[in-house]
């Protein structure tokens, strides 16, 4: 053991050494382990710290209680332990909420109950109201101790007082001391306090004092338990079955096994295929790292070929030949390792307020977790090594002779690395194509063996450059022989651009033929710029109210109402299209058209009630002057075939659900206009059926107005206009919404943009990277070109060759690697098993992958001609 340890000793104050003789190579060595390990602990960091746990939320969840009750149910529930989530449980509407004196009945001697109602409310702000969650809460009490952060002034006591967050008293623009209108009865309350939330909680809520929890809508209660020696899990459990749902601090601080609280059979581990897609990520982020630091420890053994040489000579074994480039990896990969693990927790924590103050939750405490840093500085460690774990078996076979004289060999590539490397691109291919029946995952797979086929192969590959050197022309023929001859080098380079670009991709062809299937299948609630309100069961009254206000903030906007059927929980009516021609029930004579793939309504339902200004927008163009001049005629409009009958009437039938089956209300037929649609067409129409005003008052249930539709397409609403019309039609009611139709917008848009860019550095980093390499490594080589006569823009050519075998070899390769597993992906990404979704999209982004792959290598090309030098001074042919 002794001597092992005096050996790897020995070899580590050399590869300490070496590093020290050569910063450059060093310093690139460091960037390359180093970042990822920086990038990975700081956001590991950052999220470890926006995740609070269940400890760390006590103060917001409980204040100084010892547990909080709510009543979830009159009859047996399981719940969550930690959070108090109900899992399981029969609710009961018509069963009475509990109340305090009955949760104090079922606590032990001596306990205290405290109240809070959780609610809504919305507070006058800018031209109209803003709604937040709020609260009606004894803070003075000791058992609500902590439950807030008082920031300024005080807790509110009196039903006149309120205290608002940060985040309210901005959009308010109000302070301590001024008052605060909440209700659209405008009652004034007097800011007492600016409150801040606990960790985990959000920042826009208001607190009123208990006597005034009759301003909250959608109210429900809370206990908070002061219970003498807490309340263990037994107890906890004793109170689940009585149906109330409990977080208590005793058992959050000593939480049970998992299987005396889960009856579902579930289990709360993290998901198999997430972790098995995390474990791929991982493992590609450290082939990465071990690729674009493999040709910097290739070099380094160039460099020390002869001290190598020298320690052969005087008795070191090719296992010592083999420790001392192991040690370089350990050294270098220990050491970037480290320092970006410490790099990451420092910037972590200054980016901590700028991330926190955009964050719609208020962080932890910084929370660095000291396994996740020591498994990445592990990583860190093991690539390094990985990556010089090639050059080290090639040091263990150094020819002594050869290497002292300066000479570097014959490099062959082991018939075993193609052949291994054929075997895993063909286990690949078959997953991929397997994959692309059942699922994302076999696909991921697949791609994995792929790339780490084509990485084990890429030697070989390499090697098959050499026939074709003799086209070039000379700086060219230089740079592909010297490419082949340096395999360890130059394969590693090769690897690292073909699995970037691979990988980009793989991702971005799954992704962008998402986006497009999602731009199919988005279903417009409105004509694009145009603006929706409604308003839950508001009458005629309300409805011209907001009507009013409508106009007031948007002057020159035209507004269209629809009419439809409202619902009505004690009698739920509807209107449908029957079959021309059938005298059934809505069951039997129910109509939709079937000669089209799909067909979507733009306002919801088969039957709106709407005037051709409203409705124009929402037609497709060929139909919109039919459609038009229908309704102007007092005709209905119906899209498709088989709902019209011979007389050019549709017939609307009105009908009730009685809890057993449909009851008919009546008929209505009506004059109608027919819109012919081709087999097999996919439209967005405003409805199956659409009824002028003039004929709604002979429909056989009524219809009243459900929404308002303001602007168009010659007239869009824009954002400013929507939040100041949200903020005033509340007035009318607090129930009120308003939905602007801007279109599909592509969410992984920015997510592909990302991929670009960081696959876009990856390439070019690894190609400038490695060609600088390759020409350090050959500058004796270039001197010897000098001095037999070269002009000095052979080597800015012969270093331009490099960066292309390099980077654009690497490229095109990634391309094809990359290609079938991005469109296998599409498959069970972009179909399902109904409508117009089962059809897969398969979209190439053809302008991504060009610039990764080929507009990118070629930047690499240009760069490497113009930063390259194109004079040496004169050598000594042996390397030093």
């Amino acid at each position: 053991m002794s001597g092992w340890l005096t050996r790897w000793r020995l070899a580590l104050r050399m590869a300490r050494r070496d590093a020290r003789r050569h910063r450059g190579r060093t310093a690139l060595v460091l960037l390359m382990v180093g970042l990822p390990v920086l990038a990975v602990v700081g956001a590991d960091t950052l999220l470890r710290t926006w995740q609070i746990s269940p400890a760390e939320a006590l103060p917001a969840t409980l204040g100084a209680a010892d547990a909080r009750i709510e009543g979830v149910a009159r009859s047996p529930i399981e719940a969550d332990p930690l959070t108090g989530e109900p899992l399981v449980f029969e609710p009961d509407e018509e069963a009475a909420p509990w109340s305090a004196a009955e949760v104090r009945g079922l606590l032990p001697d001596g306990a205290e109950v405290v109240e809070r109602t959780v609610g809504r409310v919305a507070y006058r702000a800018g031209a109209g109201y803003a709604d937040v969650p709020a609260y009606a809460d004894d803070l003075d009490r000791p058992i609500r101790d902590g439950a807030v952060e008082v920031v300024e002034g005080r807790v509110p006591s009196t039903t006149d007082e309120v205290a608002v967050s940060g985040a309210v008293a901005e959009r308010a623009g109000v302070a301590v001391g001024q008052p605060l209108r909440v209700t659209p009865e405008d009652v004034p309350l007097t800011v007492v306090g600016i409150v801040a939330p606990g960790a985990g909680a959000r920042d826009d809520f208001v607190v009123v004092a208990p006597g005034s929890a009759d301003l909250l809508r959608s109210r429900s209660t809370e206990f908070y338990a002061s219970v003498p020696g807490g309340l263990d899990w037994p107890a906890v459990r004793e109170l689940n079955a009585a149906g109330l749902a409990v977080v208590s601090r005793a058992v959050v601080a000593d939480p049970p096994a998992e299987p005396e609280y889960r009856s579902d059979g579930g289990t709360s581990g993290p998901n198999t295929a997430e972790v098995a897609v995390l474990a791929l990520i991982v493992a590609g982020i450290l082939l990465e790292v071990v690729l674009l630091a493999g040709p910097a420890f290739a070099v380094g053994l160039r460099r020390q070929r002869r001290d190598l040489a020298l320690l052969a000579a005087v008795g070191g074994s090719p296992a010592d030949l083999q420790r001392t480039v192991l040690a370089s990896g350990v050294v270098l990969g220990g050491g970037a390792a480290v320092g970006g693990a410490l790099l990451g927790i420092g910037l972590a924590w200054l980016a901590l307020p700028l991330v926190a103050e955009r964050a719609d939750v208020r962080f932890g405490p910084f929370d660095v977790a000291p396994l996740d840093v020591l498994a990445v500085v592990a990583t860190g460690l093991l690539a390094g090594l990985a990556a010089s774990a090639v050059p080290a078996t090639q040091a263990a076979r150094t020819d002594v002779v050869p290497a002292l004289a300066g000479r570097r060999g014959q490099v062959r590539t082991s018939w075993r690395l193609p052949v291994v490397g054929l075997v895993g691109i063909a286990a690949g291919a078959v997953l991929t194509v397997l994959g692309a029946q059942g699922g994302e995952f076999g696909v991921a797979a697949g791609a994995v063996l792929l790339v780490a086929g084509t990485v084990v192969a890429t030697p070989w590959l390499v090697g098959l450059l050499a026939p074709l050197a003799r086209w070039l022309p000379a700086a060219g023929l230089i740079a592909v022989r010297d490419a082949t001859r340096n395999r360890t080098r130059t394969a590693s380079a090769v690897a690292a651009v073909l699995a970037t670009v691979a990988a980009v991709t793989t991702m971005a062809i799954g992704s962008q033929s998402d986006s497009t299937q999602a731009r199919r299948d988005y279903v417009p609630q409105a004509p694009m710029g145009a603006a929706v309100v409604t308003v839950f069961q508001a009458g005629e009254e309300a409805w011209t109210a907001v009507e009013g206000i409508v106009a007031e903030q948007l002057p020159g906007h035209p507004i269209g109402r629809i009419w439809s059927v409202a619902y009505l929980e004690a009698e739920p009516r509807s209107l449908s299209p029957v079959r021309a021609g059938c005298t059934g029930g809505p069951g039997e004579c129910h109509w939709f058209p079937e000669d089209v793939a799909w067909l979507r309504p733009t306002f919801g339902g088969e039957v709106v009630v709407a005037d051709a200004g409203t409705v124009a927008a929402a037609v497709p163009a060929p139909w919109r002057e039919e459609v038009a001049a229908a309704l102007r005629a007092e005709r209905a409009v119906v899209f498709g075939s088989g709902a019209v009958d011979a007389a050019g009437e549709v017939t609307l039938l009105g009908s009730t659900w009685n809890g057993s089956s449909d009851e008919v209300l009546g008929r209505a037929a009506l004059p109608a206009t027919e819109i012919s649609i081709s087999s097999g067409a996919e439209l967005q129409v405003p409805s199956l059926v659409v009824v002028p005003p003039a004929l709604a008052d002979r429909l056989p249930v009524p219809v009243t107005t459900t929404a308002l539709v303001i602007g168009g397409p010659d007239a869009p609403v824009g954002p400013a206009a929507e939040e100041r019309l949200a903020e005033a039609v509340r007035a009318v009611s607090a129930q009120a919404s308003v939905y602007v139709e801007r279109g599909w917008t592509d969410g992984l848009a920015v997510a592909r943009l990302l991929l670009f860019v960081v696959g876009g550095v990856l390439v070019l980093v690894a190609t400038l990277t490695a060609t600088g390499l390759a020409l350090a490594d050959s500058r004796p080589d270039l001197a010897t070109l000098a001095a037999i006569g070269a002009a000095p823009r052979t080597r800015r050519f012969i270093a331009m060759g490099s960066a292309a075998v390099i980077g654009v070899g690497g490229a095109l390769l990634g391309l094809l690697v990359g290609a079938g597993p991005g469109i296998a992906v599409a498959h069970p990404l972009t179909s399902n098993d109904y409508g117009a979704g089962a059809r897969a999209v398969i979209d190439v982004p053809w302008l991504l992958l060009g610039g990764v792959a080929v507009a990118v290598p070629l930047l690499a090309v240009a760069v490497t001609g113009l930063v390259v030098r194109s004079r040496l001074p004169m050598v000594r042919r042996v390397d030093a």
